[in-house]
């Protein structure tokens, strides 16, 4: 038998769902960003992987020095629609990032080695930065330092939420504060323990009402969705 068509009849062997999953692997564009920080805060690395989907992989090392859950985070979740287009279309504009976007500044504070990558079948790029005056770098920086910044605080309030719930509402201040200076993004990606929040009565009133206050602005249409279980 020929090799392409053992390579056919091994494939037809293989349940819809295997078939189907290879598929939609092979055809998934993937933009992707990694942070490399040394004593950074609170995140010494991370890397964010969306596909042309929509569906998103956070993997993340909090910096041991701080209080609280600092085990390495792993989550999936899917992007809002809005969010997924503008990650893309800044790929297509600044060409799949084959270039080099840094300022190349000496006076400019180090803030962590920052990477854009992009992958598809087709074509590969990656450009390494710790700052660019590229607006588009910029605003595509901002949106992950944002998702980043969101599943920090989701972790954090899971964590007080067991431990320390007296300094919960500490940290529902701090996050209502980001939110008003758009330093966060995707907020339904910790809908859950925001949730939990709002609905136990055995907290403080003035949490439950953060709580219920951020809930509020997670209700509009293509919010994203959250795939991974919080605690």
């Amino acid at each position: 038998m020929k090799p392409s068509l053992v390579l056919l009849a091994l494939l037809l062997s293989l349940p819809a769902s295997a078939q189907t999953a290879s598929l939609v692997t092979a055809d998934q564009a993937v933009v992707g960003f990694n942070l490399e920080w040394k004593g950074g805060f609170p995140w010494e690395s991370y890397s964010i992987r969306v596909q042309s989907d929509g569906k998103v992989h956070f993997n993340g090392t909090p910096n041991p020095s701080q209080v609280g859950d600092t085990d390495p985070l792993q989550q999936d979740f899917t992007i809002s629609e809005a969010n997924r287009q503008k990650i893309f279309d800044s790929a297509r504009k600044l060409k799949y990032f084959q270039g080099d976007f840094d300022s190349r500044l000496k006076h400019i504070a180090q803030t962590g080695a920052k990477t854009l990558v992009y992958k598809s079948a087709q074509i590969q790029g990656s450009s390494t930065y710790n700052y660019s005056p590229n607006p588009d770098v910029q605003q595509l920086t901002e949106l992950f330092l944002g998702l980043a910044t969101t599943i920090d605080y989701g972790r954090k309030l899971a964590w007080s939420y067991r431990f320390d719930k007296l300094g919960m509402d500490e940290r529902l201040r701090q996050l209502e504060e980001l939110q008003a200076r758009h330093q966060v993004e995707e907020l339904s990606i910790i809908e859950p323990i925001l949730r939990k929040i709002a609905d136990d009565p055995n907290l403080m009133h003035i949490s439950r009402q953060s709580a219920q206050r951020l809930l509020k602005t997670i209700g509009v249409p293509g919010a994203a969705t959250q795939s991974a279980t919080q605690p």
